[in-house]
């Protein structure tokens, strides 16, 4: 059995908990398309109905991130905001694009990292492990990496592969190989982390990693063709299931 010498994480629901479902990732949503709302408005010009605008972003935002990830394809919340700009008429130079987009990623509030995250990566990391995240998500690498650093933890991550970046999303196998190729490890001797069965479990094993699913409590997951490595329900858990994955 190979000896595995490096770990990658998924974030959302995973080393951060994103509260999906329970109404703080919704509220945190309406939070943020407002504020992308009053950022135009302040620029002046011909503006919409704030209740249109907002419901529009919303839904349009998450319509398409889905219908992007069902292509295992990136995009970005530069693509969402000029596609919904172009369809309500909307006149945005690229600076307040720009600000637009800095009000969604930076608006909503501040999630919170899953229990003992912080305390599993400086053990990871005092093994001597490297790490790694791999995450699908609209935000640009700027505003994830600024929400890392406020969170503590950026240190613990040297490679961090985004989709909105790399223009492809879990489980697209190029994903997974762009973060392996950065951290110079082999699939065999990596894990991955993460919270969903077909994008994280499926997607890492695919291109000959080991996977682990972290399970969310509200958000159970179950294919019967997707067998990870190891469950947990918590992340200091991941300690005690590494031995039968060869992590030394």
């Amino acid at each position: 059995m190979a000896k595995l010498n490096a770990i990658l994480f998924d974030l959302g629901d995973t080393l951060v908990d994103l509260g999906e479902g329970q109404g703080s990732y919704e509220a945190r949503l309406a939070t943020r398309v407002n504020q992308v709302y009053d950022v135009l408005a302040a620029a002046g010009g011909a503006m919409p109905d704030r209740q249109a605008f907002c419901a529009a972003l919303a839904t349009g935002s998450e319509a398409r991130y889905r219908a992007a990830l069902a292509e295992q394809q990136g995009l970005s919340i530069y693509d969402v905001l000029r596609g919904l700009f172009d369809k309500m008429q909307i006149v945005a130079s690229n600076g307040l694009l720009e600000a637009c987009a800095a009000a969604y990623c930076q608006g909503g509030g501040f999630t919170t990292l899953r229990t003992g995250a912080r305390e599993l990566l400086a053990q990871l990391r005092e093994r001597g492990l490297r790490l790694g995240v791999i995450s699908n998500t609209l935000q640009p690498s700027r505003y994830l990496d600024q929400a890392l650093t406020r969170r503590g933890i950026i240190e613990y991550f040297p490679v961090r592969v985004y989709s909105s970046e790399i223009g492809v999303a879990k489980p697209h196998p190029a994903i997974f190989r762009a973060a392996l190729d950065a951290l110079g490890v082999p699939a065999e001797a990596a894990l991955y982390v993460g919270d969903r069965l077909n994008a994280d479990v499926a997607g890492a094993q695919g291109v000959g990693m080991k996977a682990v699913l972290v399970e969310v409590a509200h958000r159970p997951e179950h294919d019967p063709d997707i067998i990870p490595d190891a469950r947990v329900k918590e992340l200091p858990e991941l300690l005690e299931v590494l031995p039968a994955l060869a992590i030394g």
